[in-house]
C-alpha cells in the first residue's frame, strides 16, 4: 500500500523530538514573556524627578510629601471685595485657608472673604484629602499674579 503524501510519518522519534522543542520554547518564552512585560524602569540617580500629578491623585498616592499645589490659574481673587472663588474639588477634598500666624489652615467654602488689611503673601492656600497628606500651598499673591482677573471684572462691549 502506498502511503499519502500528507500523512506524517509515525516514527514516535519525530514526535518526541518536535516535544521537547515545543516544552523547551515554552520553559524559555513563557518566563521571559511575563518578566518583560509590563515592568516599569525603575528611574536612576541620574534622572530628572517625575512631574507632580494632579488633585484627581489617588488616595494610595504616598510618595509624595505632599500632594501638589493647587491650580493657582482656576482660583480667582477680587481685590475688591477681598474675595477668593474657589474651584471645585473632586472627592471629599476641601479647600484649607492658611492666614498668618496660625500653625495650620482651616476649612472655607468656595467662596471665602479675607480681612482688608492681610498681607497677601502671608495667606496661603491649600486643599486637604481626608486620610491623606495636604498639597502644597501657594499664597493669593501667586494666585492674584496668576493673571487671572475676576470674572465680575470683565468688560464687554
Amino acid at each position: 500500500m502506498t502511503v499519502l503524501r500528507s500523512t506524517r510519518p509515525t516514527d514516535s522519534s519525530y514526535r518526541t523530538a518536535w516535544g521537547r522543542r515545543a516544552r523547551a520554547a515554552v520553559l524559555v518564552v513563557f518566563p521571559v514573556a511575563l518578566l518583560g512585560c509590563g515592568s516599569a524602569t525603575p528611574p536612576g540617580a541620574d534622572s530628572a524627578p517625575t512631574p507632580a500629578g494632579g488633585p484627581n491623585d489617588p488616595a494610595w498616592v504616598t510618595n509624595r510629601p505632599k500632594l501638589p499645589p493647587p491650580d493657582a490659574d482656576r482660583i480667582n481673587y477680587d481685590e475688591h471685595t477681598c474675595t477668593l472663588t474657589l474651584y471645585d474639588l473632586p472627592g471629599n477634598d476641601r479647600w484649607m485657608v492658611q492666614m498668618p500666624g496660625e500653625g495650620s489652615g482651616r476649612p472655607v467654602t468656595p467662596q471665602h472673604r479675607l480681612p482688608a488689611d492681610t498681607e497677601l503673601s502671608q495667606v496661603m492656600v491649600y486643599y486637604a484629602r481626608p486620610g491623606v497628606k495636604p498639597s502644597a500651598p501657594v499664597s493669593v499673591k501667586q494666585i492674584r499674579d496668576s493673571g487671572n482677573a475676576h470674572s465680575s471684572l470683565a468688560h464687554f462691549r
